[in-house]
């Protein structure tokens, strides 16, 4: 099982939309998030995305599985993994964890990486944590459904 990382370009976006819209639908209609969710992307964002940060998909062999975005956020090495998704069919086979860790790898400037997830998502907080990932104690209330937690790793 061969995973790759592939750069997104303007092209693929209205495709990047839809997969991300796949991922994240049930977690919308499960937290009501409509102002934070995923899924409420506009196309003209992701396009902005692939322009101007570090957009990827992901690939199994040769098959087309999710994308991950990560997001420089200042010139001391400080990087956000912002949005990862893997279609619902590929999902649980460590494609994510694989695909983070070729994200890592493509930074070596990189002095600390961040991301946040929900809060009751303790199969993803514990693949997070597997790879190196801190909680931070701090998390943000979206709404009565919808909490998020934040995570903080130093590059090694």
């Amino acid at each position: 099982m061969d995973v790759l990382l592939k750069r997104a370009d303007l092209a693929e976006s209205e495709e990047i939309l839809e997969m991300q819209k796949i991922c994240f639908a049930p977690h919308l209609e499960r937290y009501q998030d409509f102002e934070t969710s995923p899924v409420m992307t506009s196309h003209e964002e992701i396009q902005r995305w692939i322009q101007n940060e570090n957009f990827y998909k992901i690939y199994l062999d040769d098959l087309w599985v999710g994308s991950i975005n990560i997001r420089k956020l200042d010139e001391s090495g400080n990087y956000k993994l912002h949005i990862i998704n893997i279609l619902p069919a590929f999902q649980n086979r460590g494609i994510g964890q694989k695909a983070i860790k070729l994200a890592e790898n493509l930074f070596p400037d990189a002095k600390s990486w961040v991301l946040d997830t929900l809060e009751d998502m303790p199969d993803n907080r514990h693949v997070y944590e597997k790879m190196g990932y801190s909680f931070t104690g701090k998390s943000e209330k979206i709404n009565d459904k919808l909490t998020i937690v934040f995570y903080e790793k130093t590059a090694t």
